[in-house]
């Protein structure tokens, strides 16, 4: 009998030989990036963890010099912008199958070849434009297929501006060797931390620029493989209302970034030590968060890039929070007959 949870755990643990592979493997992505030539308003469209990635991928092709923009796939699909000459579209999807993210390469028909999609590999989605990433995830929570998509938009975005390629190509190359050191050092760390997790308050994740998908990547982890509540926040929105519903019985975990979100998310930290409540710092400035009860100093990268790393202890922090509560974060409740039922009231 499979132990619960084995196929998430697999996953996560897959992530450095995976993001070795993706790097090594220039073709496709050269071949993609080429599309863009001549673009200069870029759309990056997704669902769910798909969306965390083109929110990524905005500061990234920013980085790269492009006037880019993260937007959800139904509402690209459903409310769509008008699209000029000058536009085009990057989509992600994990299995290649999302009505709405399908229905966003639909709407691009007037673009010529001026679209991407990045999926993972088995997808239907074949032929000019597709970037494949890694193989199907057994587990209905995403996480390899998730950093694969990271790692195929920061290729993108360097192929695509040759002094961004410059700047970032030592680090591009460090990175497979970092996201294995990520994955190993916060293992313990996190199944540690998962032990005070409370079930019957909030778990709050915080982030600013890049890291505001890494915080809202990490809530949803967290809910999709333990049934927790959890929430992710953008550092200047949890100041304007949620923060007074968050008290001592709660606990944050803070995304801690060298730019221009550190100062505000030192002041967040501040507001919650001053509350009571406990709260985790992660990431390559983590030390400059005072009173944090834990926290984890990731590998320092450029801002827009450490969402890649940034990532990692947050899965293993769901997985860890699956084990205690004894679900099988594999099943995503397909087991429960109530979810099956609503399933079968929609179509993703």
């Amino acid at each position: 009998m499979k132990e619960p949870g084995a196929f998430l755990r697999a996953a996560i643990e897959s992530q450095g030989e995976q993001t070795a592979r993706l790097l090594a493997d220039t073709e496709p992505v050269a071949a993609a990036a080429n599309r863009l030539q001549g673009v200069r308003r870029l759309f990056i469209a997704g669902t769910g963890t798909s969306y965390h990635g083109a929110m990524v991928g905005e500061h990234l092709f920013r980085a790269a010099g492009y006037d880019a923009w993260a937007v959800p796939a139904f509402e690209f699909s459903q409310y769509p912008p008008t699209l000029h000459p000058g536009d085009g579209l990057i989509v992600l999807s994990h299995r290649g199958t999302k009505r709405f993210s399908m229905g966003a390469l639909q709407h691009v028909g007037g673009l010529a070849d001026r679209w991407i999609a990045i999926t993972g590999e088995g997808s239907p989605l074949t032929g000019a434009g597709v970037v494949q990433t890694v193989p199907q995830e057994r587990s209905s929570v995403h996480t390899v297929s998730h950093v694969g998509a990271l790692v195929r938009l920061a290729q993108l975005a360097t192929h695509a501006s040759p002094d961004l390629h410059a700047a970032w190509a030592e680090t591009m190359q460090a990175l497979p060797g970092q996201v294995q050191s990520v994955l190993e050092d916060s293992r313990d760390r996190m199944a540690a931390l998962a032990e005070h997790i409370r079930f019957d308050r909030g778990t709050f994740f915080i982030g600013g620029g890049p890291a505001t998908a890494t915080a809202l990547e990490g809530a949803l982890k967290l809910r999709e493989a333990s049934f927790v509540f959890a929430e992710g926040h953008e550092v200047e929105a949890v100041l304007h209302g949620p923060l007074i519903s968050i008290d001592a019985t709660d606990r944050a975990l803070m995304i801690a970034e060298p730019g221009p979100s550190l100062a505000r998310t030192q002041d967040v930290a501040a507001g919650l030590g001053a509350i009571g409540v406990p709260f985790v710092a992660i990431g390559s400035a983590a030390s400059a968060l005072d009173g944090a009860e834990r926290a984890f100093a990731t590998p320092p990268l450029p801002e827009p890039l450490a969402p890649i790393l940034n990532v990692i202890p947050l899965q293993w922090l769901a997985y860890f929070v699956s084990q205690r509560r004894g679900v099988d974060a594999d099943l995503f409740r397909a087991d429960d007959p109530s979810y099956a039922a609503a399933h079968a009231r929609y179509e993703l």
